[in-house]
């Protein structure tokens, strides 16, 4: 997958927080298509709750993660690949294997 860290540096700053959320989530899943898997991203943001939760069901595996919304607004700010990082983060915790790609590298600088 072809990823700019200019361009994402400036969404991050231009992009409200649910927005860039759900940009990262499409990222993610080109990423998990390019490596010839078929995922289903599932991922729960209401606008009351303080946490947003998802699931990725990738070749036939269930990756669970939660995460503060207060958490990803100062990841937002702080780089503009740090929310990938904190969710893949997540998925390998929960035995997620990740391999080599351009845009996991700019994600876990």
């Amino acid at each position: 997958m072809n990823t700019s860290g200019m361009l994402r540096g400036y969404l991050a700053k231009v992009m409200d927080q649910e927005s860039f959320f759900f940009h990262v989530i499409n990222c993610m899943e080109k990423q998990l298509v390019d490596w010839g898997s078929d995922p289903l991203l599932l991922f729960n943001w209401e606008k009351k709750e303080k946490n947003v939760s998802g699931s990725f069901i990738i070749d036939g595996f269930l990756y669970e993660f939660s995460l503060g919304k207060e958490q990803l607004k100062l990841l937002q700010q702080r780089s503009p690949y740090a929310v990938d990082r904190m969710i893949w983060e997540e998925l390998i915790s929960n035995g997620f294997v990740l391999k080599e790609s351009s845009y996991i590298d700019k994600a876990f600088m």
